[in-house]
């Protein structure tokens, strides 16, 4: 029973460790996702054309989310057409503090504290990803997703590509929208 707690335990904790990451997503309300059965992915472009390990990364789990839910990759004839940005920035929040006070006693009720601090702004990296689903024919947007949040530096390939995993399937659950919605 121990064991079994400390496990939870520490997938809750590894869990609550992972910087969230925030999803949106937009459509056009017109368009007939019904009829969208094959795809091919445009040429990589601007921020996404300099890291090509981490588009294949994105590919391979945009990939495997559309072919589970009944998509297939047709280059030549496809329903749509998918095109991919990325982008990043420093984001600065809080700071950190490191400092030092030495009191003197001076007399029988003095006393004087000579002390000083630093303070450091906390930097993160924050990335985002989007992705546009477009007519194969016309090039109309049809569905666009976007996940942004904190980059963790200094993960093996491995757990980029679970980290990539997650998150796509995180804003691809919203592909294709729900009729309501």
């Amino acid at each position: 029973m121990k064991k079994a707690i400390s496990v939870l335990a520490c997938i809750a904790v590894t869990a609550c460790a992972a910087p969230p990451v925030t999803t949106n997503f937009d459509y056009d309300t017109a368009a007939d996702f019904g009829s969208l059965k094959s795809y091919d992915w445009m040429p990589a472009t601007g921020n996404a054309a300099s890291d090509e390990l981490l588009v294949k990364r994105i590919r391979t789990a945009v990939d495997s989310q559309l072919q589970a839910k009944g998509h297939a990759p047709a280059p030549d004839n496809p329903d749509f057409v998918i095109a991919m940005q990325l982008s990043g920035k420093t984001a600065y929040g809080g700071s950190t503090g490191v400092g030092m006070s030495v009191g003197i006693p001076v007399g029988r009720m003095g006393r004087i504290s000579v002390g000083g601090g630093k303070s450091k702004p906390i930097e993160k990296t924050e990335g985002t990803l989007v992705l546009d689903f477009l007519d194969a024919k016309s090039k109309a947007l049809l569905w666009q997703g976007i996940a942004s949040g904190a980059v963790k530096p200094g993960l093996s390939p491995e757990q980029q590509q679970q980290r990539i995993n997650e998150i796509v399937a995180q804003l691809l659950a919203q592909f294709p929208p729900k009729p309501n919605e």
